[in-house]
């Protein structure tokens, strides 16, 4: 009974402890930085500049899920994607996000909830309408926020 005691005494002292830490993380402050991430993500998007869309990505950490339920169990896997998708595109007329959430977790992991609504032009000359949302989890152990994983939702498009 003694070392059960002392054992739960153990875990609780570690339980207060972490949950201590954790509240003296500045979540304004990491809230911003993400927030300044996630606009410069979006503005490489509009800009159809891959270079710097991959740059916010941890690219030896990066796991996420397709909007049709397969993984990119690297950034390998997402590469190609977005690649041949930007080659598609002429220009983007309209990037909104809307709903944007950011939980902050501790000092080195967020998580980004959001909808978003695009119009672009492709090459061909069509227009294309999508809308959806997402989630990120953004990463800071490497010394900068970085994104290392991703999952897409499409959203059906009523009265377009």
């Amino acid at each position: 009974m003694k070392r059960r005691t002392m054992l739960l005494v153990g875990l609780l002292s570690k339980t207060h402890s972490f949950v201590y830490a954790n509240s003296n993380v500045d979540t304004k402050r990491i809230e911003t930085a993400v927030l300044t991430q996630f606009d410069s993500l979006v503005e490489a998007s509009k800009q159809l500049d891959k270079q710097a869309y991959f740059s916010h990505f941890d690219e030896t950490k990066f796991v996420g899920l397709n909007s049709n339920g397969t993984n990119w169990n690297s950034i390998e896997d997402l590469r190609p994607l977005i690649e041949t998708g930007f080659s598609m595109i002429e220009r983007i007329e309209l990037l909104e996000f809307t709903n944007v959430k950011i939980s902050v977790i501790d000092a080195n992991t967020a998580i980004l909830v959001n909808e978003y609504k695009q119009q672009m032009m492709l090459k061909t000359g069509d227009k294309v309408k999508v809308s959806g949302g997402g989630t990120q989890v953004w990463s800071s152990a490497s010394g900068k926020w970085k994104l290392v994983s991703v999952s897409a939702s499409d959203k059906l498009l009523v009265n377009q």
